[in-house]
């Protein structure tokens, strides 16, 4: 439900008190953040610079710092911005995070690789191309190169079972059925096929071979080829499920990932959240509020935890949600703050 022109200007009255004088009030900051769509915190930016003149962006990054700091400038970015930023920090820089470049590239629709591209070279003055051709090489350069194509059939299509069936043969020929593998052929139908159709190869090889094509590619390929390929498969098949995990991984080993964290937990609000959380349970018999609660702390737990809970549906839970990460009192003196509406004293 759209907000009005009045609420925004409350909402950055909030933030801008939140960030006056010496120090920050970060209480009132993350519950605004995490009760707020994305749409609605890209009106606060624009209240808040006709409001005071400032740019709220710059403010944030001046005012909060540390993991806390990136998932709260994360939050205000446009989820497209958002994913631009994450693939330029992991080529920027000594060394290149290819786990980063498998993620998105391996993840994302046609739709919103088609978004991000234009946006990639407004931002960084290069294309997203030919960053990833400067940074990657080999097998992996070649596969993201083709996946930036967004060449993907449309899923509005319906299925061609005849071609479907001869790409099951094929890949079968390229993969358990030849000595050593044939890249190019699992390259082809991985970038060049639509989620319907790579959904329905993938079910019918698990009939005819007894092995799903997650099995064959883990015995087939190694190293970065083998988790792209992986990503664009499991993110096809099961988007949540494959988030589930990534988060998971997060928390795995000594230490958190907080990198790893932040994006997934940034880039899946208002997406899928809700379904990741229940994958999460049912997979690692833990609930990911609870994961948060144990490997986080401070402010960055506090806006983790709302980020979580933001997808709750009912008022009660809502109730619950604003007791368990802030106190009852914002020392600000903001005491009503709902996704409804805030007053400010």
């Amino acid at each position: 439900m759209s907000r009005s022109d009045e609420e925004y200007e409350a909402d950055a009255k909030v933030l801008k008190q939140a960030m006056e004088g010496w120090g920050t009030d970060e209480e009132p900051m993350i519950l605004l953040t995490v009760m707020r769509s994305n749409d609605d915190r890209q009106q606060i930016m624009k209240f808040y610079k006709s409001s005071y003149g400032e740019d709220l962006m710059a403010e944030l990054k001046d005012e909060c710092d540390d993991d806390f700091g990136k998932v709260i400038v994360g939050m205000f970015r446009t989820p497209c911005d958002f994913d631009c930023y994450q693939l330029n920090k992991a080529m920027k820089g000594g060394g290149t995070n290819e786990q980063v470049l498998i993620e998105i590239v391996g993840s994302r629709t046609n739709v919103e690789l088609e978004a991000i591209k234009p946006r990639y070279n407004e931002l960084f003055e290069i294309e997203l191309e030919a960053h990833v051709m400067d940074e990657c090489s080999g097998d992996l350069k070649r596969l993201l190169v083709s996946l930036l194509q967004c060449n993907r059939s449309s899923d509005d299509n319906e299925v061609d079972e005849e071609k479907c069936n001869k790409d099951l043969a094929d890949l079968y020929e390229a993969g358990e059925g030849t000595w050593g593998t044939d890249e190019s052929t699992f390259h082809k139908i991985f970038t060049n096929r639509s989620p319907k159709e790579l959904r329905f190869i993938n079910n019918e090889y698990a009939k005819s071979c007894g092995k799903t094509l997650r099995e064959v590619i883990d015995d087939e390929f190694g190293g970065d080829i083998k988790e792209l390929l992986k990503t664009v498969l499991h993110s096809i098949l099961n988007p949540a499920d494959y988030f589930a995990t990534r988060l998971r991984e997060a928390f795995a080993g000594l230490g958190t990932n907080d990198n790893d964290l932040i994006r997934v937990m940034i880039s899946r609000d208002e997406i899928d959240m809700q379904e990741i959380k229940e994958i999460y349970l049912a997979r690692y018999k833990r609930t990911l509020y609870a994961d948060i609660d144990d490997e986080c702390s401070g402010d960055y737990k506090k806006i983790l935890l709302g980020i979580a809970a933001s997808d709750i549906k009912s008022k009660k839970e809502e109730e619950v949600v604003v007791q368990k990460v802030l106190p009852p009192q914002f020392s600000n003196g903001t005491n009503v703050f709902t996704k409804e509406g805030v007053t400010v004293d």
